[in-house]
């Protein structure tokens, strides 16, 4: 039997939960797709079902077949208390908590993106995002608010992952 759980109707997408924590309450529940950065052609259409499992693409650029894989670098021997250098400008809370959900998982690079990230170059890699998917004009956000989602889970990025990649076969 699958798994049945949150999914977007409109992509198949797997959908996440984020919740909100300020001092010690919660907040807010939200759903988000399971992206590194929230799609920006379409808003969230929650269902419930199987979500469809995602060819493996460039978390940078949405690249097919993406050679290298990214893995965090926290330090499984530090306390629960860490600092990450984040860019919140213009982010909402949401945007903020899958910024930082960022930091989890590995990403996947294509050998373009790879390489502006060895240079760490921030501004590319956006361009390169928007280039490969652009922003709608009749879009659920606007431009401006992609370029900040993505700057935030980059500064994110760059702030766990200081190493070398190793080729995307390691997964």
């Amino acid at each position: 039997m699958e798994d049945i759980g949150f999914m977007c109707a409109r992509c198949g997408g797997e959908v996440h939960d984020v919740t909100h924590n300020r001092e010690g309450a919660l907040d807010t529940v939200g759903y988000r797709h399971n992206r590194r950065v929230e799609p920006w052609d379409h808003a969230l259409e929650l269902a419930v079902g199987t979500a469809a499992p995602p060819d493996p693409t460039c978390d940078f650029c949405a690249a097919p077949d993406p050679s290298w894989l990214y893995y965090p670098t926290l330090d499984p021997e530090a306390t629960d208390m860490f600092e990450v250098e984040l860019d919140t400008t213009h982010l909402s809370d949401d945007d903020t908590a899958v910024a930082v959900l960022n930091m989890l998982y590995p990403w996947l690079a294509c050998d373009t993106c790879s390489v502006l990230v060895a240079d760490r170059n921030i501004d590319l890699l956006i361009e390169r995002a928007l280039e490969r998917c652009p922003v709608p004009d009749d879009g659920p956000v606007d431009e401006e608010t992609v370029r900040a989602r993505l700057n935030g889970s980059l500064s994110v990025f760059f702030s766990t992952r200081p190493g070398r990649p190793q080729p995307s076969r390691a997964i």
